[in-house]
């Protein structure tokens, strides 16, 4: 499941760059796990060029048993008694012929916490990097938040998946009493991946008498048509949705104090599993 934990990272932060670079100002949120795991399920049934590629772009060890860890990864994410809901929705569709086998400044209202949190400052690519953990800290919300005079697409450039890792370790970051501002925001995205996938190398499985679903069905014209992926987050006083409670209170503007984490400019956020370190949301914040 490591293995396919950071093949899904990998995933997650190539697709995050391209979604961000045609409009910074645009907000973006989306879910590489529901995304990856719905194009395994594509992947089930594709054989030869198309189910390379998809292997491919997924970074996916096909000599593995590549359902199997997914099945895995799903159970973990959704075992009973945790303290988080998760909630995904991955279908496929098939026309009912087809027979298948069996930078902007205004007064933003912001939420303020004090606490101990885990803090870095990322030289690298100057900003700051915080990690706030819902109840039971199975989850966490990681911000990636650029200095004052820093770009956020500057940040984009930069980040990897294994510089995420690297800047969120354990032993870059420290605990520390923090003041942390953060605007209420929620954000609803949708959309339609094809022509995504098939800059990112997923060409085949959309162009009919090229792609090779025979491991699902006996016809061969039949293709993917249309990729679609929707996803909502709100963050307010209450928490995250779904997610454990922070105590919060509202303040309208940032006050100046010792160590602060002031999220009063674009950034980039992630919804992690911890145990599974697994990225579940990604997104970024532009205009609350």
């Amino acid at each position: 499941m490591d293995t396919l934990s950071e093949a899904n990272g990998a995933f997650a932060l190539r697709l995050l760059k391209i979604l961000c670079q045609d409009d910074p100002s645009r907000n973006v949120f989306y879910s590489p796990v529901s995304i990856s795991s719905a194009l395994a399920m594509v992947f089930l049934g594709a054989k030869g060029d198309t189910a390379a590629q998809l292997a491919q772009v997924l970074s996916l060890n096909t000599e593995k048993d590549i359902h199997e860890d997914f099945r895995a990864l799903l159970t973990e994410l959704n075992k009973p008694g945790t303290q988080y809901l998760l909630r995904t929705a991955n279908r496929l569709f098939g026309e009912k012929t087809c027979e298948f086998l069996s930078k902007e400044q205004r007064l933003v209202q912001m939420m303020f916490q004090e606490g101990t949190f885990r803090l870095a400052h990322i030289e690298e690519v100057q900003a700051q990097v915080l990690e706030l953990p819902y109840a039971g800290e199975e989850l966490s919300m990681v911000i990636l938040l650029p200095d004052d005079h820093v770009a956020l697409s500057s940040v984009e450039k930069h980040l990897t998946f294994e510089k995420f890792l690297a800047w969120t370790h354990p032993d870059c970051m420290k605990s520390t009493e923090v003041e942390v501002f953060l605007p209420r925001f929620k954000l609803e995205e949708a959309y339609d991946l094809g022509s995504v996938l098939q800059g990112l190398g997923v060409v085949d499985a959309f162009q009919q008498g090229r792609a090779d679903f025979s491991a699902m069905s006996a016809d061969s014209d039949l293709c993917l048509s249309r990729f679609a992926h929707k996803s909502l987050v709100e963050v307010n006083e209450e928490g995250t949705e779904a997610a454990a409670a922070l105590a919060v209170t509202v303040v309208e503007c940032c006050l100046e104090s010792g160590p602060r984490f002031c999220a009063d400019r674009p950034f980039l956020f992630f919804i992690r599993h911890n145990k599974a370190s697994s990225i579940l949301f990604c997104g970024r914040l532009s205009s609350p």
